[in-house]
């Protein structure tokens, strides 16, 4: 629960739970910045199509996001990330071989984008801590629906 100081002007003072909050709205933006499944990315040719989303909790500033940790939240049906045996609620730790936690998300995000018939190479760690390789081969990019 939120608790915030009133002035008396009745708008809230700054305090240490608007900084979970602002966290909190970063984390949201790079969700939307990580969805590795969207209809207008998706048709971008040069991206394949990996058929999951994440949660993305990250630190730093606009400029530069570090990540903290990335969580799978959803894996499409029939995708390659299902197909790869990655799980709902596995943690990512590595991409391409590259630890995330510390990573500059901007330069993580960019390393997921793979082509079509290309290799993402995950270590994950389940939600029973056992930690594992997987590695999702890129689909086709998923047609734009206008």
């Amino acid at each position: 629960m939120r608790a915030i100081a009133l002035e008396p002007s009745g708008r809230h003072a700054h305090n240490a739970n608007d900084d979970v909050l602002l966290r909190a709205a970063w984390a949201v933006l790079w969700v939307a910045l990580w969805l590795l499944v969207q209809p207008a990315a998706a048709a971008d040719a040069a991206r394949g199509r990996l058929g999951f989303t994440v949660y993305v909790e990250v630190d730093g500033s606009y400029a530069k996001p570090i990540l903290k940790s990335v969580r799978v939240e959803e894996i499409e049906p029939g995708s390659p990330a299902e197909a790869s045996g990655l799980k709902v609620e596995d943690w990512i730790l590595q991409v391409q071989g590259k630890p995330l936690a510390g990573a500059n998300a901007r330069e993580v995000a960019a390393m997921v984008q793979v082509p079509p018939g290309e290799r993402l190479r995950l270590v994950v760690r389940s939600a029973d801590g056992a930690e594992r390789h997987v590695t999702i081969v890129a689909g086709p990019p998923v047609r734009s629906r206008r």
